[in-house]
């Protein structure tokens, strides 16, 4: 017999009402709780919790955390929930690929932001590693016109902040 087509749905639970997985391997580090938390104090809960049909928590596990850290346990929020309980290995499945289907930073369009913002959002220092060395290889390979230079340019070391000018 096959299964329906999993379809979800937003509905509302208490946050206290919601089941940790113990068999979720995802945690977090004091800082990244430290970022998280103060993400959800800015920003509140834009990525709401994936959870069963019986209230086990799927994706969302630190978020669920974190606001019961904050005192805000009592409080009800939107979850989406499937149209049919899944199995065990379908949990797991969903569980990992959340996690796992994340993506990939493009550093250069990182490296546009200041070091000082990146750091206070919770990049750490091998992130800022990878940002400035990405943005250092498109300099490299640059080939760069002397006529295409407007006369007050200044160039700035992302590292050093040394400043180049023409």
């Amino acid at each position: 017999m096959n299964k329906p087509n999993i379809e979800w749905h937003t509905e509302q639970r208490k946050v206290n009402d919601l089941i940790a997985d113990p068999k979720n391997p995802r945690i977090l580090t004091d800082k990244q709780k430290q970022h998280l938390t103060e993400s959800i104090e800015k920003f509140n809960i834009a990525e709401i919790p994936a959870i069963n049909t019986d209230n086990m928590i799927l994706a969302g596990h630190q978020r669920c955390m974190v606001l019961k850290l904050i005192d805000r346990g009592e409080e009800t929020i939107d979850v989406r929930v499937p149209n049919r309980k899944l199995t065990k290995s379908e949990a797991k499945e969903y569980q990992r690929r959340s996690n796992l289907n994340t993506g990939v930073w493009d550093y250069e369009m990182l490296g546009e932001d200041s070091e000082e913002f990146l750091k206070e959002i919770g990049f750490d220092t091998d992130d800022l590693k990878k940002i400035f060395r990405q943005f250092e290889d498109n300099l490299e390979n640059k080939e760069l016109d002397i006529n295409d230079i407007e006369e007050d340019l200044t160039i700035e070391c992302p590292k050093c902040k040394f400043k180049f000018s023409q």
